[in-house]
């Protein structure tokens, strides 16, 4: 049975990465395509984007953070649910942003009960994100814990298999080739005295 690493964690981290790439590239080409067009409402909604973009790579971050301690076994698993529930707090914070912009264009009237809804939303998500997380963590099936804690123990002992056979010495190598050299010659001198 041949040995296979967990990359989830490496995953979690370069999807993270990517993600937070691609939100840049589609701010620049949103601005490009801003300045083309004479678009007053799109405009303004580019204008929010550039003055969001450090809250949004700020939860972005936290949320990829949140990804990898999540891939890890318990212990290690238990700093996911803070992430996740500080960067729900600054998400919903980015919605609430949105739905005042939208309030401002369109007159709706609404920006009064945005500030009541802030002070429900922002604990409630963060207790609801973190209790559910923390719920997902000791509430498994003690197999599943039992699968977590076989499954690291094979990735060290692969790694280890690995350590040993992926990389041989000068010297081992040196030790091969004599034995090479001094088998090759020992067959010769046994054709030799055969005939």
């Amino acid at each position: 049975m041949g040995c296979r690493k967990d990359r989830s964690a490496t995953k979690a981290l370069i999807s993270g990465l990517i993600g937070i790439i691609f939100f840049l590239i589609m701010l620049i080409i949103f601005r490009w395509i801003a300045v083309s067009i004479s678009s007053r409402l799109f405009s303004g909604f580019v204008d929010l984007l550039y003055a969001n973009a450090a809250l949004i790579i700020i939860f972005s971050v936290l949320f990829m953070f949140g990804d990898i301690f999540a891939t890890f076994a318990f212990p290690f698993n238990l700093p996911f649910p803070l992430f996740n529930a500080a960067a729900s707090v600054l998400l919903i914070s980015f919605i609430m942003s949105i739905m005042g912009f939208i309030d401002s264009f369109y007159a709706l009237g609404i920006g009064s009960s945005l500030q009541f809804v802030k002070l429900i939303l922002y604990p409630l998500a963060f207790a609801v994100v973190l209790i559910a997380g923390y719920i997902s963590i000791f509430y498994r099936k003690p197999e599943e814990r039992n699968s977590d804690t076989n499954h690291q123990a094979s990735i060290q002992s692969c790694e280890r298999e690995e350590q040993k056979t992926s990389s041989p010495s000068w010297e081992e190598i040196g030790n091969e080739f004599r034995q090479t050299v001094f088998d090759f010659f020992h067959r010769i001198r046994d054709e030799l005295t055969r005939k």
